[in-house]
């Protein structure tokens, strides 16, 4: 793709017209039969479910993956796994949880370069953004190049709770159970995410030498939250995400479900962002050494405010800041400068070994 560089002016057009498409694209309400029993949930009954819970916790274990699939294009293969996921929800959840039993598999795409004849491998886990229904966009404009360009990666692409193949049947689009549905339900989807992605970087851990976690938007904030749990991989970098979900969602137009349930409660004099206040980022503490994360924020971006992207890289006091000039859907037109600073830093990491860092 050519390098267009975007001002202020063009890349707010873009962003305009990407979000009313996204609304457009996701403009059925969810069906929330699944969840009845979660509607009357308020705010004391959910300070009081978290009360003595630990919210994010990381997981040593995995069940085995099973292999579902494989292809090969270009000398690159892509095979498909699926595991068990070993998460625990709360008891009030879990009936819900057990009715929608997709959810239940955790699937990744392992990606990998045939023609590397590297010995000592390094995995990036991959976490992708909300209500994404496949990983084509991410293997042209990232992974392709990827491992071209650095043949000892390869690529674990995960599929977050609600999405792509974890889609329950009378879900509207890929992932709206996540955001457009209850309070607890996001809250648990989190959770769910953090937990089952934990998993996945277990099994990455047995694998590979070295394990990078990264995600955007919605992936982007899981391994925010991984990184109030789980110290275990070399590098975490965290994509289009801020400190502050509970003031993201209130300010979140592409949810219609979501959108409408936040109107009638502010109506009723409910305070919406307080019914979040569990996966409030700075209500927790970063276990991540400061020179393993890197965050990158657009400087349009009219979905996560920039205000609250440089509390998040406050919070976790991070070495490595890249910002780039465009919007939340700008970013493609910005993925190549971004990509070379990565793996720029990527290529310093591993010349000083990533342990000793």
């Amino acid at each position: 793709m050519p390098e267009v560089r975007l001002n202020k002016t063009l890349s707010d057009f873009i962003e305009d017209f990407s979000i009313a498409l996204f609304k457009i694209k996701n403009k059925k309400k969810s069906d929330l039969k699944a969840f009845q029993e979660c509607s009357s949930i308020e705010y004391n009954d959910i300070q009081s479910v978290y009360k003595d819970c630990q919210l994010f916790e990381s997981c040593s274990i995995y069940n085995p993956p099973a292999f579902v699939g494989s292809r090969i294009r270009h000398k690159v293969q892509t095979s498909i796994f699926k595991m068990d996921s070993m998460f625990k929800p709360v008891p009030i959840f879990q009936k819900p949880y057990d009715s929608l039993p997709e959810n239940k598999q955790i699937y990744f795409e392992e990606i990998k370069n045939l023609r590397s004849d590297a010995k000592e491998k390094t995995c990036l886990v991959y976490l992708h953004g909300f209500s994404e229904s496949g990983y084509t966009p991410e293997k042209i404009l990232i992974f392709k190049e990827l491992i071209a360009k650095m043949p000892e990666m390869e690529v674990l692409a995960v599929q977050l709770p609600y999405h792509m193949m974890r889609s329950p049947k009378n879900q509207p689009y890929s992932g709206a159970y996540f955001l457009d549905s209850y309070p607890i339900v996001t809250i648990e989807s989190f959770r769910q995410a953090v937990n089952d992605v934990s998993q996945v970087l277990s099994y990455a851990k047995e694998k590979y030498k070295n394990v990078i976690v990264a995600g955007f938007s919605l992936g982007g904030f899981v391994v925010s939250f991984l990184g109030t749990c789980d110290d275990r991989a070399d590098l975490y970098i965290i994509g289009q995400a801020g400190v502050h979900i509970p003031k993201t969602l209130i300010n979140l137009s592409i949810c219609p479900g979501l959108s409408e349930k936040k109107d009638n409660l502010i109506k009723q004099g409910v305070d919406f962002e307080s019914l979040f206040e569990p996966i409030e980022l700075s209500n927790y503490q970063s276990i991540l050494p400061s020179e393993k994360v890197i965050s990158i924020a657009g400087l349009y971006d009219k979905l996560i405010a920039f205000e609250d992207v440089e509390m998040l890289r406050c919070f976790f006091n991070g070495v490595y800041n890249i910002n780039y000039s465009a919007g939340h859907r700008g970013i493609i037109f910005e993925m190549k400068k971004i990509k070379m600073r990565i793996m720029k830093i990527i290529d310093s990491m591993a010349t000083q070994g990533y342990t000793n860092l």
